[in-house]
């Protein structure tokens, strides 16, 4: 229609030209004084001519106009029928056809409401975003077709295509959004505020301090409830239970739960600071279920040193928010020896013990394995240690065989294939220095356990071990090895360890630590001393950290191809082509992060022929943990990694920069003035 006006438009346009020009040519014999005596019959008769012509034109465009409008303006009705029509009209269903070039040709009278002006529009032109729709019609089978949500005039539709008539059906659902809006706004949310340190600051200071400290955060915490509109109960000294609507929450993710960091910043009383960590969870209308989803989101981040914010979405993933400090120590000899009588509670009412650690499993891991292999025989019962040797890490493999004989090897350990095999539904299997399943030395023997008792030191992340009988993670502890030792030393029963078990040990706090320059403690010295008292040997446990030439030359070449993407931060990258050590990849990160002004490392290598691994290393000014853990790594704050399949280290270093580009501002760690 469209087109056919502006065909007669330019028609009209050349008549009235003719009209003009026929009129000048008039002008120009009046001016040359030629037909005076005739001029008033030939103005006469030239506008009777013109008038006529004038007239037959816009009856003949009338005439026309109205036949082509015949032709467009064809009611739904007429082509439907009046039953279907009536279905149409109540489902508030619009009808958009299209020729092969994508112009309006018809549309119902019902949608849009000025349907006129869309004739011989391209419809792509007018809603751009059909064009996906169209595509998807074109690449899926119609099965897979998904509607198409678009926004007219403040009206929501659902559009569907139908390809081979070139058919658009737009579904007015504005009234149902309406509903699913409110109705997921006003839905409930729930959460737990717990202060992470109260009873250790509450021991140090006097009873008018803590108040006032603890008057702080609660002002704090109203203050917040009130800007967001939550209703906040107190149920304990040190606990909130929080109750609010998805809108208010929504309106707190965005603003990433700030009081945390409020709370951090302003509560302090000398060198002492209180901290809270919050758990919260969405997408469920059923309160209990809720708050137990919450209490375990913050459960979550509690094990992973406090400070921080967990969110539990219903039948999703865990989301972070804050934990860039260091975590605080939990433990005490009181609870060391709570902790180490449980454990051995549960060894006695086992049948028998399997102890293993994480795959490529360093001296920490190796070590902690048999401090634990020392305590579980401690009980009289039969200890293995799952030990597979192409999954140790070279280093560790080298001493172990250089510390134990082969008939020991033998005694100690059994293989994955063989735990299998032997494991009953009493036996407890005890994971050390991992908690997640799938970094296990052994994922299957993880399924066929059904008592399991963890010891760790890494923060908790978001995979972990479905109810376990004990947990002990403890994200302040240097290393594995160094919890085991406090178990050994703080249990009622005498624990005898030989001197190479303790020396093994030793070796991994030694690496953990990188000879105590980094995450070492007052309880990390105890723990060495602890180990020294059983006869550990320095100077064996030094010589096993010791690096080959080669690994020296391969070190210096990854150091060598390194670059700085930001202020403080480098990124080193290895051969493609070599496949290195996982161990090698974290010397050179600890190396590297002595170089002055460095404040954190991330090196990239590959570890296997399908393997890709980063390894990080960061001063404490930068968490590396929450960095690597939106790759799908974790770590500590201090020392993370992350692996990836079926990568390149191109592939790899694009992500991590991605990483870098919209996370390292929240990850750096600001010291308090």
């Amino acid at each position: 229609m469209q087109d056919y006006l502006k065909k007669k438009a330019i028609q009209f346009c050349v008549l009235f030209l003719i009209q003009l020009i026929g009129y000048a040519v008039l002008f120009v014999f009046v001016q040359l004084n030629y037909f005076e005596e005739y001029l008033t019959d030939i103005m006469i008769a030239l506008s009777t001519i013109f008038f006529i012509l004038d007239l037959i034109f816009v009856m003949w465009f009338l005439f026309h106009i109205s036949k082509a409008r015949a032709k467009s303006d064809v009611k739904a009705i007429d082509i439907v029928g009046k039953d279907i029509h009536e279905i149409y009209t109540f489902g508030k269903l619009g009808i958009v056809i299209t020729d092969e070039n994508h112009k309006i040709f018809w549309t119902n009278e019902w949608f849009p409401r000025s349907s006129s002006l869309l004739i011989d529009k391209d419809i792509f032109v007018w809603q751009p975003d059909l064009i996906e729709l169209m595509n998807q019609s074109k690449n899926e089978d119609s099965s897979h077709k998904e509607p198409k949500k678009i926004k007219i005039n403040s009206q929501i539709y659902e559009v569907e295509f139908i390809q081979n008539a070139r058919i658009f059906l737009f579904k007015d659902i504005t009234d149902i959004e309406s509903i699913s809006k409110f109705s997921n706004d006003h839905s409930p949310a729930v959460g737990i505020i717990a202060i992470d340190n109260y009873s250790d600051i509450a021991a140090l200071l006097d009873d008018v301090t803590i108040n006032d400290m603890l008057a702080s955060v609660h002002k704090i915490v109203a203050n917040y409830a009130k800007k967001y509109n939550l209703l906040v109960r107190k149920f304990r000294t040190d606990s909130y239970i929080v109750l609010c609507t998805r809108a208010s929450y929504e309106r707190m993710y965005e603003d990433k739960f700030s009081v945390v960091q409020k709370v951090h910043d302003e509560v302090e009383s000398g060198d002492n600071d209180l901290t809270i960590s919050i758990g919260f969870s969405v997408g469920f209308d059923d309160y209990v279920k809720l708050s137990d989803m919450a209490s375990a989101a913050l459960d979550v981040a509690l094990s992973r040193g406090g400070d921080q914010t967990v969110i539990s979405p219903y039948g999703g993933n865990f989301i972070f928010f804050g934990g860039k400090s260091e975590a605080k120590s939990k433990r005490s000899r009181v609870r060391s020896r709570v902790l180490s009588q449980s454990l051995m509670a549960l060894i006695e009412d086992a049948e028998d013990i399997y102890i293993m650690g994480h795959m490529d499993a360093d001296l920490d891991a190796l070590g902690s394995c048999l401090g634990l292999y020392c305590f579980a025989t401690r009980s009289g019962k039969k200890a293995h240690i799952v030990y597979e040797e192409d999954l140790i890490e070279a280093k560790t493999r080298k001493a172990f065989k250089k510390t134990f004989t082969k008939e020991e090897i033998k005694e100690l350990t059994v293989t994955p294939q063989e735990a299998l095999r032997m494991m009953k539904k009493e036996s407890l299997l005890i994971l050390t220095d991992v908690h997640r399943p799938s970094i296990c030395l052994s994922r299957e023997v993880v399924e066929k356990a059904k008592n399991i008792a963890i010891i760790d030191h890494h923060r908790r992340a978001e995979e972990f071990i479905d109810k376990p009988l004990f947990v002990h993670i403890e994200p302040s502890a240097s290393s594995a090895s160094e919890l085991v030792a406090e178990l050994i030393r703080y249990n009622e029963h005498h624990i005898e360890i030989p001197p190479h078990y303790a020396t093994m040990m030793l070796a991994g706090i030694f690496l953990d630590t990188n000879f105590y320059r980094q995450k070492t403690s007052a309880r990390t010295y105890d723990a060495s001393l602890i180990l020294k008292e059983y006869g550990a040997d320095n100077q064996i446990a030094d010589d096993f950290l010791k690096e080959e030439y080669e690994e020296y030359a391969l070190k210096t070449r990854i150091m060598s191809n390194s670059s700085t993407p930001y202020y403080g931060v480098i990124i080193s990258l290895a051969d493609a082509n070599d496949i290195i050590d996982r161990t090698i990849l974290a010397i050179v990160a600890q190396e590297t992060l002595s170089i002055k002004g460095v404040n954190a490392c991330f090196v990239i290598g590959r570890t296997g022929e399908k393997e890709i691994r980063i390894s990080s290393r960061s001063d404490g000014t930068i968490n590396c943990q929450m960095l690597l853990e939106k790759l799908g790594g974790g770590g500590h704050y201090t020392a993370s990694a992350a692996a990836f399949q079926e990568k390149t280290i191109e592939e790899v270093n694009e992500m991590l920069r991605n990483v870098l580009d919209q996370y390292l501002a929240d990850a750096r760690i600001e010291e308090k003035k």
